[in-house]
């Protein structure tokens, strides 16, 4: 007979992203990256009970990252889960992230990102999960549980793994006698978003951080709140980034965007590699190299090799057949190669995109499949081009996204304008404007005041910079008033 005071799992957030097992189970199995239904079939072979009256399961979901703070409300609100079992593929830090919360706690972290008020509880501030980047409000700490609970983390996805997590669930008391229930609302962060074209952002840049920090902050500013079947998001659409040198760079600079070298080298093979595991539902490598009875990179070899100037190298991950219908498809949709000049460019298109998370290590796998390419037709790499149909933060993350604006606001000011170099000068009562690339003179404006050269300047497409642009509107102007003044005119 149920003990009456025996408490029914009711999770507060994503209801509908969780699998129930039994509601009246102790246990919940974070799956991490893993199909949920892949790690039921593996723990059911491994002789665990999953029955909806007698399992020690009481829910099964998955921890992208995003979710954790999500997850521990979830938790004081059930305070019946006296162990997590994490058990799935790991392809961020979120494992990590939960372990170190119960283990080692959270600490202050300085942000100047607010917080809107909850009710009946003190103005939220920002921590840090000890030993990790994740920046959350601190309305839920360790000390928030009256019992921290177990945690048992399987090495891997394999059967061994399971029979050890099976070993584990044995061992947890399933005595369910209930606890006190507590629910503290997850605070809203409060951003501003500022106006734009949000289909007209490109950005370019030399180096793969510096423009996914250029990418993000983009979005933080001027990005839209958008609602999709997961959730809300702050959206761009279209947005092109240009990386000029896509090398590696090095391991203190990818380690400083938060992320480890080593995942992205691990990245790089698997989306050369056309296998399939066997919990997931596609992968870039399978797509490209043998989903579609061929290998993809192979054949654009053979293009390059046969015709150099090859307009054809064209790479379709998309498959109109299923992906229409399928909940999982890839983002990852094309793949342009051009060899000019003696290099050979790639650009990628994608559907969606998550930036925070995604666009960087996505960014790396390009430079593989550019590499590979580059070597077996003898030619240096050259540019990388990413489109991103829609491209978008989750606001769970905010706290890391204005940390990346805030920290790129203080960059050096680009001077360089990619359209050239202006030299300005007075004749009589003119204001003379030559345009020069390389010392190369590309076009000369004359005019009598500033107003009619800026007319001039923005139909020819002079210059691109927004610094630039404030520099030479500056620039006329004293030049005017120096011929007012009889003044001579020098060019700052």
């Amino acid at each position: 007979m149920l003990d009456v005071s025996a408490l029914r799992f009711e999770p507060k957030y994503f209801a509908e992203k969780l699998s129930i097992v039994n509601p009246f189970g102790v246990v919940g199995v974070v799956t991490l990256w893993s199909r949920i239904d892949f790690v039921m079939e593996r723990l059911r072979n491994a002789g665990v009970d999953l029955d909806a009256g007698t399992s020690r399961i009481a829910v099964l979901g998955n921890l992208y990252g995003e979710g954790f703070k999500y997850l521990l409300r979830n938790l004081l609100y059930n305070p019946q889960i006296r162990a997590l079992v994490i058990f799935g593929r790991e392809r961020s830090n979120s494992a990590e992230v939960l372990d170190h919360f119960f283990r080692l706690g959270v600490e202050p972290h300085e942000t100047d990102v607010e917080y809107a008020p909850v009710e009946d509880r003190d103005q939220p501030k920002a921590v840090r999960v000890i030993g990790t980047d994740y920046v959350m409000d601190d309305l839920v700490v360790p000390d928030s549980f009256e019992k921290l609970p177990l945690i048992f983390r399987a090495a891997g996805v394999e059967d061994t793994d399971a029979a050890k997590a099976a070993e584990f669930l044995e061992s947890v008391n399933p005595d369910n006698t209930g606890g006190r229930r507590r629910f503290i609302e997850v605070p809203e962060v409060k951003v501003k978003h500022f106006p734009s074209n949000v289909r007209g952002h490109t950005i370019i840049d030399n180096s793969p951080s510096v423009a996914w920090k250029a990418l993000v902050h983009r979005l933080f500013r001027f990005g839209r709140n958008v609602r999709i079947r997961k959730g809300e998001r702050i959206e761009l659409q279209n947005v092109k980034v240009v990386i000029e040198q896509p090398v590696f760079e090095p391991e203190q600079t990818i380690r400083g965007c938060g992320f480890d070298p080593e995942d992205f080298v691990s990245y790089q093979e698997a989306i050369l590699s056309g296998e399939l595991q066997p919990d997931i539902d596609y992968s870039y490598g399978n797509r490209i190299r043998s989903y579609f009875g061929f290998d993809c990179l192979d054949a654009v070899v053979e293009l390059l090799r046969d015709g150099p100037d090859d307009r054809r190298s064209y790479i379709s991950l998309w498959d109109d057949t299923t992906d229409f219908e399928e909940e999982s498809a890839p983002c990852l949709v094309s793949l342009f190669f051009r060899k000019q000049d003696g290099m050979l460019h790639l650009s990628a298109t994608y559907r969606v995109h998550n930036a925070l998370k995604a666009w960087l290590e996505n960014v790396y796998g390009l430079m593989a499949i550019q590499r590979y390419v580059a070597e077996k037709i003898g030619v240096n790499t050259g540019a990388i081009t990413v489109c991103s149909n829609s491209i978008s933060l989750d606001p769970m993350y905010l706290e890391k996204a204005k940390a990346i604006h805030d920290e790129y606001c203080t960059r050096p000011i680009p001077r360089k304008d990619p359209y050239g170099y202006l030299r300005i000068t007075t004749e009589a009562d003119e204001i003379v404007v030559q345009h020069y690339s390389k010392s190369i003179l590309l076009g000369e404006y004359r005019g009598k005041n500033p107003a009619g050269l800026q007319t001039q300047l923005f139909k020819n497409h002079v210059v691109s910079n927004i610094n630039h642009a404030i520099y030479v509107g500056r620039q006329l102007e004293k030049a005017r008033q120096c011929i007012e003044e009889g003044r001579e005119f020098v060019q700052e």
